[in-house]
């Protein structure tokens, strides 16, 4: 009797994974003209107010960011593959040459560490507003960031 209930807990949690997975949709991110090494700080947000309130000094989860990385890069292409719902979202990130896990800025905002944004959107005294860098993800998309 045990036995069957383990089997059908187990074949119970492959259908449960299985759903789960086919929910996932697949976003690929490729970060072109890397020069400094550093680690990223990589975040996709699904929150408007989140993206553009974010300064990059606070590294982390926390509601309005569905998935991120923090990783050491080299100079180069950077690439990574998330599995995350289809929805309407944001990318932002920064490397961090020095290691002081927050973005470096002169005396009057303009960062001094390698920093873009998803469809390379830039805004003019700050972050670019979260229209100009979302994007649908529906299935699967590919996303690249030219620095």
């Amino acid at each position: 009797m045990t036995n069957n209930i383990n089997i059908k807990i187990f074949y119970y949690l492959i259908a449960v994974l299985g759903v789960s997975t086919l929910n996932a949709d697949t976003l690929d991110v490729e970060i072109h003209g890397v020069t400094k090494e550093g680690m990223l700080h990589l975040a996709i947000y699904d929150s408007k107010d989140v993206f553009e309130s974010d300064k990059g000094d606070k590294p982390g989860p926390r509601p309005g960011i569905v998935s991120g990385r923090v990783k050491q890069v080299a100079k180069g292409i950077y690439r990574d593959s998330f599995e995350i719902p289809a929805g309407t979202y944001a990318i932002g990130f920064y490397i961090d040459a020095n290691g002081n896990e927050k973005l470096d800025t002169n005396f009057i905002g303009i960062p001094k560490e390698e920093f873009g944004f998803s469809n390379n959107a830039m805004g003019a005294f700050s972050a670019p507003k979260f229209e100009a860098a979302s994007f649908v993800l529906v299935r699967h998309k590919k996303i690249q960031i030219d620095l």
